[in-house]
C-alpha cells in the first residue's frame, strides 16, 4: 500500500542526519521524462537533493540526499458558519474517497419530527373519544291526523296566563297598517264621505239575546250618531258578566267632525222608552273613528282612485301576513286564513304639483293558539283512543282552518272554526327525565327504561369510550338527540 509521505529516505551508503528536517512540498504533478532511464527506480516520485539556494535556512550539504519539503496538496476550505461543528465539514466536503457515500442526517430527523406529529394527534384523537359524550338518539311516537269540516271552538283571553288545558283558548293581537300611492290630479272634485269604525255592543239588561235591526243608532256624548251597518245579535249576560259583541258603525253624516276618538259609552236612544233596557244595553269604542270627510278635494282620472286603492291593499295584505306568520314561532300556532283584514279608505292629500296621494289603512285581527293545548285538541278530535299525553302538531300541506262566521259578529270572543285537512301529531319526549333514568344504569336496561316513556317509538344509544358497559354517573355526559319524525309511524 502506497503511504502518504516518504520519511527517511536515503541513498546507500549514506546514514541518515537526525538533525535534518524534513519539509513537505506542495504537490506538482508527474511530468513526462525524456531521460527515462535517468532514475528508474523513482518514477514518477518528485525528488529534490539538498539545494542551500533554495533554502538560506538550512546548510548545505553536498554528501547527503534525502527527500525534503513534501508539503501536503493545498486545498480551499469551505466556509462553515459560526457555531457549526466539525461534523458538518465532513457533510459538506463530501463523501472521503473509497467510503460509501454518508447519509444525510436532515432527512432522517424529519422522519423523527412526521412521528412525534402522528402520535401526539393519535394521542389527542384517544382522549377525545375518551372524553366523548354517550349519545342516545330518539324518534318520538306520531300519527297523521285526517279531519274533514270538523267543528272546534275557542274561546278568547286576554293573556296566555289566563288559559286552560282543558278548553282551547287564544289571544287576539290586533294591529294597523297604513299604505299610500300617488296619482296623476285631473282638476278638483266634490268629496263627501262618513267616518266609520269598530265597537262593543254589551247586554247587562237580560239573561236572553237582545236583538238589533240594522241602521240602530249608536249617540256619543256629544250628540253625534252613528249607525249599525247590519242587524245585531247581543248574547245574554251570564251571571254578572255581560254578553257582547263587536259590530261596526258608520257616521250619521259625511264631515271629518265625526272622526272620534275612543268612546267611553255610546248610548242607544231608540231604547229611551224602557229605562231598564235603555242603561242596560250599551256600546263602548276602543278604536278612533275615521274617514270622515266633505269639500274639494283633487280630482283624478276615471278609475285611477279604484285602481290606485287595489294596489294599495294588495300590499297592505301582503304586510298583514307576513306579520301574522312573524307571530306563530315556539310554543304559539298561527293561522292564515283566520287572520281577519278590515280596509278602510282615508282622505286623500294633495301633493306638490299635480298629484294626489290615496291613503288607505288595514286593521289586522290574528287568532294566536297555544301550541300544545291547540295539538292536543285536534288529537283528540282525530283519536279515538287519544290520551292526555303532550303532543305537539305539524300542519301538513292541506291543512286549513275557516271561520264559520266572519270577524265581529257572534258571540264577541267566542272564535268558531272548521279543520280539514291532514297533521301529523307528535308526541314530546322528556329528554331531561330519560338522561337521568340512564345515568349510570347497565346498557342491558336501556330497553326497559326506553319502553317506560310513552311517547317514544324507538331509540338508539352509543356509549363512549366503547369499552364501558354502562351510562355516565352524570346526566350531563349523556346527550339526548330527538329526531323528529317526518311522516307518521
Amino acid at each position: 500500500m502506497a503511504k502518504d509521505y516518504f520519511q527517511d529516505i536515503v541513498p546507500p551508503g549514506e546514514g541518515a542526519d537526525p538533525s535534518r528536517h524534513l519539509r513537505p512540498r506542495a504537490y506538482e504533478p508527474e511530468q513526462p521524462d525524456d531521460d527515462s532511464d535517468a532514475y528508474p527506480a523513482a518514477r514518477g516520485i518528485p525528488i529534490r537533493v539538498n539545494d542551500s539556494s533554495m533554502d538560506p535556512d538550512l546548510p548545505a550539504d553536498p554528501t547527503l540526499r534525502g527527500i525534503r519539503n513534501i508539503q501536503a496538496p493545498s486545498r480551499p476550505r469551505p466556509n462553515r458558519p459560526l457555531g457549526m461543528s466539525g461534523r458538518v465539514d465532513q457533510d459538506i466536503s463530501g463523501p472521503s474517497r473509497g467510503l460509501p457515500p454518508r447519509p444525510p442526517r436532515r432527512s432522517s430527523r424529519l422522519w423523527i419530527w412526521a412521528a412525534a406529529s402522528v402520535a401526539v394527534l393519535a394521542a389527542a384523537a384517544g382522549l377525545l373519544f375518551f372524553f366523548s359524550s354517550t349519545t342516545v338518539s330518539v324518534t318520538p311516537k306520531s300519527r297523521t291526523a285526517t279531519l274533514s269540516a270538523a267543528q272546534i271552538t275557542a274561546r278568547q283571553v286576554e293573556d296566555t296566563s289566563s288559559a286552560t288545558s282543558s278548553v282551547l283558548s287564544y289571544t287576539l293581537q290586533t294591529l294597523d297598517l297604513e299604505d299610500s300611492e300617488v296619482v296623476e290630479a285631473q282638476g278638483t272634485t266634490r268629496v263627501e264621505t262618513k267616518a266609520s269604525g269598530s265597537i262593543t255592543v254589551y247586554n247587562s239588561y237580560s239573561t236572553s239575546v237582545v236583538r238589533l235591526v240594522k241602521n240602530t243608532r249608536f249617540e256619543a256624548p256629544g250628540g253625534l250618531i252613528f249607525r249599525a251597518a247590519s242587524d245585531i245579535v247581543i248574547p245574554g249576560k251570564k251571571g254578572s258578566v255581560a254578553g257582547s259583541v263587536n259590530i261596526t258603525v258608520v257616521a250619521d253624516q259625511a264631515g271629518e267632525k265625526y272622526n272620534l276618538g275612543p268612546v267611553a259609552k255610546f248610548t242607544l236612544p231608540g231604547l229611551k222608552s224602557t229605562a231598564a233596557m235603555y242603561s242596560g244595553v250599551y256600546a263602548k269604542s276602543s278604536a278612533a273613528m275615521t274617514g270622515g270627510f266633505a269639500g274639494d278635494q283633487p280630482g283624478t282620472a276615471p278609475g285611477a282612485l279604484e285602481a290606485a286603492a287595489a294596489l294599495i291593499r294588495g300590499r297592505l295584505e301582503t304586510k298583514a301576513r307576513e306579520a301574522a306568520t312573524a307571530q306563530g314561532k315556539g310554543s304559539t300556532l298561527v293561522f292564515p286564513d283566520l287572520v281577519e283584514i278590515t280596509y278602510e279608505s282615508l282622505p286623500n292629500t294633495t301633493e306638490a304639483g299635480t298629484s294626489v296621494r290615496v291613503h288607505q289603512k288595514a286593521h289586522v285581527e290574528i287568532p294566536i293558539f297555544p301550541a300544545d293545548t291547540f295539538a292536543q285538541m285536534i288529537a283528540g278530535t282525530a283519536f279515538t283512543d287519544a290520551d292526555n299525553a303532550p303532543v305537539y302538531l305539524v300542519p301538513l300541506s292541506d291543512f286549513s282552518l275557516q271561520r264559520t262566521a266572519p270577524a265581529g259578529q257572534g258571540q264577541k270572543g267566542i272564535l268558531t272554526m272548521t279543520a280539514s285537512g291532514s297533521a301529523l301529531i307528535i308526541w314530546k319526549v322528556d329528554a331531561a327525565a330519560l338522561a337521568s333514568a340512564l345515568q349510570g344504569k347497565d346498557n342491558s336496561a336501556f330497553q326497559g327504561i326506553v319502553n317506560g316513556f310513552s311517547g317514544i317509538q324507538e331509540a338508539h344509544a352509543r356509549i363512549a369510550p366503547f369499552w364501558k358497559s354502562t351510562f355516565p354517573a352524570k346526566t350531563s355526559d349523556i346527550k339526548i338527540e330527538i329526531i323528529e319524525p317526518t311522516a307518521a309511524k
